[in-house]
């Protein structure tokens, strides 16, 4: 399937947009510039509408410096299966604004308490800084789950791209030390390996996100490229994923983060995890971004969040005792 049409009206407008500001060649962007345009990008992300779902910002502090986190609690009484995302932008880019509508739409449908961690970028703070906030945030929400009306036998960790990457550092840590326990991920086309040689990386890309484009992220998260090679860098490397939580990875058949997505699935049901797996046709990168004014894009995102809904509400899955499930949130 080509690529969808609506997707191609958007990506159009954006690169026009670009070529207004006189958005400069890769190898002379810097963090900071790249940022500013990332804003400038995001403007033509249409909003996923959502309603019925509270919003609190707060700061909170453990090991690492005081991190700005975003909390959506959804209608009702809980407890409530609580979700810690970390946003995309490959470690360099993004804020908790950035995505802010895809957080509430999951609270809203998946019926969960979502925490969004604004955890630090690079090149100012480096891997594996960015590594310990995640980790820093699951303990942080499992330590105050019943301040968040949380169930604590449903934390779950979850993230976008780069923050998909993040999320699996979190929970391979946790797996490690067995602590905080963890239900399940939710991983949205995401980072597992510091390699780009895969089929998907040659042929399977388009203009919003490159071999070239992920090559300068990973320059500028990591400290040494040796680093890139351990699992917290690239959790397709770990060697004993068995004890990981259920996983929903979902990717997109044109986004050069593809085949490595697809591969980590694999490598978890090898180990015996429990996984379920989308790659949707004729997307991009970025698509969830895209639910706004993409009905392709829209589709994909109900299935992700109604998928979650069921993994988060099905507590027979992992030997916990049944109560009322909520009914599914549009």
């Amino acid at each position: 399937m080509a690529i969808d049409i609506q997707v191609q009206q958007v990506l159009n407008k954006i690169y026009t947009r670009m070529s207004e500001l006189n958005h400069p060649p890769l190898e002379q962007l810097t963090p900071g510039m790249s940022r500013y345009y990332f804003q400038e990008g995001r403007k033509f992300f249409a909003r996923v509408p959502v309603a019925g779902v509270r919003v609190e910002d707060r700061r909170i502090s453990r090991t690492a410096p005081d991190l700005p986190i975003r909390i959506y609690s959804p209608d009702g009484r809980g407890p409530f299966p609580v979700l810690v995302y970390f946003h995309g932008g490959g470690w360099v880019l993004g804020d908790l604004d950035s995505s802010d509508d895809i957080c509430q739409a999951i609270a809203k449908r998946s019926h969960c308490v979502v925490i969004s961690v604004g955890y630090r970028l690079a090149p100012e703070h480096k891997y594996p800084a960015p590594v310990h906030d995640a980790f820093d945030a699951i303990c942080w929400a499992f330590e105050h789950i019943e301040l968040l009306h949380g169930d604590p036998m449903r934390l779950a960790v979850g993230g976008e791209s780069a923050g998909a990457n993040l999320a699996c550092a979190a929970a391979l840590k946790a797996s490690e030390i067995k602590s905080p326990p963890l239900f399940c991920q939710l991983l949205i086309t995401p980072v597992t390996h510091y390699s780009f040689n895969t089929k998907s990386y040659r042929t399977g890309g388009s203009r919003n996100l490159t071999r070239e484009r992920m090559i300068w992220f990973w320059h500028h998260y990591l400290q040494d490229p040796a680093q890139g090679l351990e699992p917290y860098a690239s959790p397709l490397l770990v060697k004993n994923p068995g004890n990981l939580p259920p996983a929903l990875i979902a990717t997109a058949q044109y986004d050069p983060l593809r085949d490595e997505g697809e591969a980590y699935a694999n490598l978890l049901r090898k180990h015996g995890v429990n996984v379920t797996y989308f790659c949707f046709a004729g997307l991009v990168h970025s698509f969830v971004h895209m639910a706004g004014n993409v009905e392709l894009a829209k589709k994909a995102f109900e299935k992700i969040t109604t998928a979650f809904f069921q993994m988060l509400h099905m507590p027979e899955r992992r030997g916990i005792p049944r109560r009322s499930v909520p009914s599914l949130q549009r």
